[in-house]
């Protein structure tokens, strides 16, 4: 990267867009997050180092292209002559991709050929990467996959009860939230000050949330599955589920399999446990008896998960709180370690109020640490890295 150039990374979700702006030091001065898209509200987007305004409104029922377009303006006229790179967060790589990938049009091919794995996902991701292409048609765009961390899984733990023709059509478990385990693998010493532990856990605990196991800085288990709804109770998706309940739900929604998707990915879990919100915070606060069983029911599936990864990487020797919640909310750390404390952790809970990055005393038989998140940064170093070996 040129002494003044920047990279962009953009992150689009289910129904919200972020994008963040680093400098060759990779230090954030730009940030943007439009939400609420494709609702019947209007986007909110709001902006930082970008100038005035700082914040602005779509109109209600703005898709992801129009969000996407009018980023990507913002993007060229506060940053497109510095702009030497784009990279994206594409969800599903599938068994194959297992690194960062420059898009060409064979990736995009690929990459399409990959929707029906993560329908609420992929497209809004191609269309990140195709606004952007258009918007800047003489940068390098580069494709950061979610579960790419999640390809040293062995096979045993991938493949599910079924004949092999299953597995051979994609009917695997692929794990996600990879690109926030990268960041925390790889900058847990210069955060914590510590080295990395052979065996560590790694807890992304926001609106979508996982349990992974890494040994060796390779990820073992991951608590998703063929798609991001398995594993923990999420902000509105319903985690594990046996598979006769979702029979049973199809049956009861007369085959209607979209409906039973929208219930299972956008109407349970925090949001229809508690009947409230998928707030963490709004449930914290709350003295609903439904959002106290939500929130119990939230820990304990961590802790459960928390001892399955743990097992996965033949025991650990330090856990790692990330994403919204886990870096967020001391009391949700706390209550996750009050029900592993037989597993020999020494709380700190002055240091855990703080948010420190280590939440446990010295000479704790396992270590305790909070990272922020920040794919976006692990997406920037991809870009970088593979626009200097060009």
């Amino acid at each position: 990267m040129s002494e003044n150039g920047v990279t962009l990374a953009v992150n689009s979700g289910s129904s919200s867009v972020k994008i963040a702006i680093f400098d060759g030091e990779f230090r954030r001065i730009g940030d943007a997050e439009a939400s609420g898209i494709a609702t019947d509200k209007p986007v909110a987007i709001r902006y930082s180092g970008f100038g005035e305004p700082q914040a602005e409104e779509l109109a209600a029922g703005c898709t992801h292209d129009d969000a996407i377009a009018h980023l990507s303006k913002r993007v060229g006229a506060r940053f497109g002559d510095r702009l030497t790179g784009i990279g994206h967060r594409v969800v599903h790589g599938g068994q194959h991709f297992a690194e960062p990938r420059e898009i060409d049009a064979d990736l995009m091919a690929a990459m399409q050929e990959l929707t029906a794995l993560a329908p609420l996902h992929q497209p809004h991701n191609l269309t990140g990467i195709r606004l952007f292409g258009e918007r800047f048609p003489g940068l390098r765009q580069v494709a950061c996959f979610d579960t790419a961390f999640h390809r040293t899984i062995p096979e045993k733990r991938q493949r599910y009860g079924l004949p092999p023709a299953y597995a051979e059509r994609g009917l695997r478990a692929y794990g996600f939230h990879g690109l926030s385990c990268t960041h925390a693998v790889s900058r847990f010493e210069a955060i914590t000050g510590r080295p990395l532990p052979k065996t560590v856990v790694i807890c992304h605990l926001g609106n979508g949330a996982s349990v992974t196991g890494v040994l060796n800085r390779q990820s073992r288990y991951n608590s998703m599955g063929f798609t991001p709804i398995d594993g923990l109770i999420m902000g509105q998706r319903s985690g594990h589920l046996d598979p006769g309940a979702v029979l049973w739900l199809v049956d009861d929604m007369k085959g209607d399999t979209a409906a039973v998707s929208a219930l299972l990915n956008r109407k349970s879990g925090l949001l229809g446990i508690s009947g409230e919100s998928s707030d963490m915070r709004a449930l914290l606060a709350s003295r609903s008896s439904d959002a106290a069983l939500a929130l119990d029911m939230f820990v304990d599936r961590v802790v459960h998960e928390t001892a399955a990864a743990a097992a996965s990487a033949g025991g650990f020797d330090a856990l790692v709180f990330t994403g919204g919640i886990g870096s967020g909310s001391a009391l949700i750390r706390a209550r996750v370690l009050e029900g592993l404390a037989w597993l020999g952790f020494d709380f700190d809970a002055e240091a855990n109020a703080r948010g420190d990055a280590t939440i446990t005393v010295p000479g704790s038989m396992r270590s305790a640490h909070v990272v922020v998140a920040d794919e976006e940064q692990v997406i920037a170093r991809a870009v970088v890295g593979l626009v200097a070996v060009a």
